[in-house]
């Protein structure tokens, strides 16, 4: 006589259903694999499919560069830019080095900073900006100097009327490329910017360095040395302008040789002026 116990029935059905379940984790991990494998497929073609399209366009003769739009030109002709950028004739718009290109346009002496860009299909633009000249220095030739403190160019005053000629360095300082000593950079901001309301630079045509004593400026009109020393540009242009409304006033313009501004709050004026006797101050005895 058999007898079938409970747990013995158990235990074998619990072995026949663990295999199953194997069984069915085997096959879901080859369905992943598989559909990795078909992702991995479908990627690499699809790659490859890139490259093979990014290759034609970079030989197709739909992007060959047509027209170079230039931007930002005050002194430069924009045909002088172009021929700087040195872009190859019917190169394709893809292939082109943007970043030779800014760099050869930037090497032009009177270019500060340049951007490239591309304009799909055939177009390519190039912005500048342009150093702005403020006055002309005197060395052994003469260079035009920028904003920054650095000549940049080699110039002929008479090309550049309203410039004002700065002097006082060694003829052997100034050079195409060179940037001014930073004691005296500092002083022509300062003065730059506070005499464009009431001085114009126009009306000044040699600005005068020293290291001991700062700038003096030489007028248009009369060529007057004005000596400015090396700071408070702004309150002694006031004083300077009140001191010429006097003079024209009186009509002693004609006569004024110079005016010192350098000495604190004292001005001294140089001209030949005649004083009357009743105006001279008198001796007094010993």
């Amino acid at each position: 006589m058999q007898i079938s116990l409970p747990f013995e029935t158990a235990k074998g059905s619990s072995k026949r259903n663990s295999y199953r379940g194997d069984g069915r984790k085997l096959r879901r991990r080859l369905r992943s694999i598989l559909q990795f494998f078909l992702i991995l497929c479908a990627f690499t073609a699809l790659s490859a499919l890139c490259v093979a399209c990014y290759r034609t366009l970079l030989t197709s003769s739909l992007l060959n560069v047509t027209s170079v739009q230039v931007s930002g030109c005050e002194f430069l002709e924009p045909q002088t830019v172009i021929q700087q950028a040195m872009i190859p004739s019917g190169v394709n718009i893809l292939s082109l080095d943007l970043d030779g290109v800014r760099e050869r346009v930037s090497a032009h002496p009177w270019v500060a900073s340049a951007v490239i860009s591309r304009e799909i299909p055939d177009r390519i633009r190039i912005e500048i900006v342009e150093r702005k000249p403020v006055a002309l220095v005197k060395g052994q030739k003469f260079y035009l100097l920028d904003d920054q403190g650095v000549c940049f160019s080699r110039a002929a005053p008479g090309k550049h009327f309203g410039l004002p000629i700065i002097t006082g360095f060694d003829p052997e300082i100034p050079a195409q490329g060179c940037k001014l000593p930073r004691e005296f950079t500092a002083l022509i901001e300062d003065f730059y910017q506070e005499s464009q309301l009431r001085l114009p630079w126009r009306l000044i045509s040699e600005i005068r360095w020293s290291r001991n004593k700062g700038l003096s400026i030489f007028t248009v009109r009369g060529g007057i040395q004005i000596d400015l020393g090396r700071d408070n540009y702004g309150p002694k242009i006031a004083k300077l302008e009140r001191v010429l409304r006097y003079l024209e006033e009186k009509g002693l313009h004609p006569k004024l040789r110079g005016i010192d501004l350098s000495h604190g709050d004292r001005i001294f004026v140089r001209g030949n002026f005649k004083v009357h006797k009743k105006d001279r101050p008198q001796k007094k005895g010993v």
